[in-house]
């Protein structure tokens, strides 16, 4: 059921525009073609860039308020721990797209309208309180005198955080990392809502360009199924190196 769609939207790909309307229907394309995916990088390309800043940006957010804060909320004591800790996962079932109107009000009055930091905050609505949410049960589950054994040995609390901890933590981490880089990937809404056409919008919103057919004509399939493919690949890519850490660090937090 998942790879039939894939495969035809990998057949469309390679197709010319007279195969895509042809009546009769067949998976391997008669006449196979690359121009698709050419058009579809050069459409694309720009917006390629500001995907990926924007994807590498959340990820630098995300991971230095999450760790900090998760590991506070897992290995340190403070007024109202729980309370706050619980706010924070209450505030993953608030439907974000209720914050889209206000967050690009806000943005208009504090001149983050169509900038990379503007998109960036926008993400992290979303993407800290999960990464602390996962972190924070990674970081639960260590064992409770890791930083004190460490500072046996001369570690500063600082130090037994980076050199003991953190390295531990890195499934937790990755995971973190490969979640927040997939929301600042793929999110259509925000990006779309706190940029325009001259700001940094990512691909997805070029792509949703393409769905539209442009001018209003007709929309070109093969261009859609290549930029769809380009847009996946880097998610995918990513994924494949990253699968291992992010199965470990649900494991952990599951068990």
């Amino acid at each position: 059921m998942v790879l039939v769609p894939l495969i035809l939207v990998i057949s469309a790909s390679f197709r010319p525009l007279v195969e895509i309307y042809a009546t009769d229907v067949y998976l391997i394309p008669k006449e196979p073609t690359i121009q698709p995916w050419i058009d579809g990088y050069e459409d694309l390309r720009p917006n390629l860039l500001n995907s990926l800043y924007i994807a590498t940006g959340t990820v630098t957010i995300a991971l230095v308020v999450a760790i900090p804060g998760a590991y506070a909320y897992a290995r340190t004591s403070f007024p109202w721990k729980k309370p706050l800790f619980y706010i924070i996962i209450l505030s993953l079932l608030f439907p974000h797209v209720l914050l889209v109107i206000p967050i690009t009000d806000l943005w208009y009055d504090f001149g983050l309208y169509n900038t990379l930091p503007g998109v960036w905050l926008g993400h992290q609505t979303f993407v800290v309180p999960f990464a602390i949410w996962i972190m924070r049960d990674f970081f639960q589950k260590m064992p409770s005198n890791l930083e004190e054994a460490a500072q046996i040995y001369g570690c500063t609390q600082w130090s037994a955080f980076v050199r003991v901890v953190l390295p531990l933590a890195k499934p937790a981490i990755i995971a973190v990392l490969f979640l927040a880089f997939l929301n600042g990937w793929n999110d259509f809404l925000f990006a779309n809502m706190v940029t325009d056409s001259r700001g940094p919008q990512p691909a997805v919103v070029q792509l949703y360009q393409t769905i539209n057919g442009g001018s209003g004509e007709a929309t070109d399939w093969q261009l859609l199924m290549s930029e769809s493919l380009i847009i996946g690949l880097p998610p995918v890519t990513l994924y494949l190196f990253a699968r291992r850490y992010i199965s470990e660090a649900f494991a952990v937090s599951a068990s």
